[in-house]
């Protein structure tokens, strides 16, 4: 079974984007990944205080249950690192998120495999496409 990390974008989306993940995590589950989801491997607290978020802003300390976006950017990039993922499926939107462009760049820098998901369906896709995703992201033509 193939160990994979859920990137995408979170911060300025209701929810900050939980409900994407959560569907992407139980589709690609029943598609036998071994998912690793920021969304899911949140404290109760701090998902609860998610979930209540109505615009996504990651500067709000009540909607991040009194953390920043860093703690749980550096959190997620440990999982990267240390936990036996073995690739990333990208949510749509993925290019336009600062976090998730930073994992693009971990997950080359570890040789991880890459897919994109979309419509309940993934799709896998070439380093050179994921690269391509971080320039363009970060607004360089």
């Amino acid at each position: 079974m193939t160990k994979i990390y859920l990137a995408g974008p979170m911060s300025g989306y209701p929810q900050f984007n939980f409900p994407a993940f959560f569907e992407a995590a139980k589709v690609l589950r029943e598609l036998g990944f071994e998912v690793v989801s920021p969304a899911e491997i949140d404290h109760e607290e701090d998902k609860g205080a998610a979930l209540k978020s109505v615009d996504g802003d990651p500067t709000n300390r009540v909607a991040m249950n009194g953390k920043t976006w860093g703690d749980f950017l550096a959190r997620d990039v440990k999982l990267l690192a240390d936990t036996g993922i073995e690739g990333i499926v990208f949510l749509n939107g993925w290019q336009q998120s600062k976090g998730a462009r930073l994992e693009a760049f971990v997950g080359l820098s570890l040789k991880f495999k890459f897919w994109t998901y979309f419509s309940q369906q993934i799709e896998p896709v070439s380093r050179s496409y994921v690269l391509d995703g971080i320039v363009i992201g970060l607004g360089a033509v």
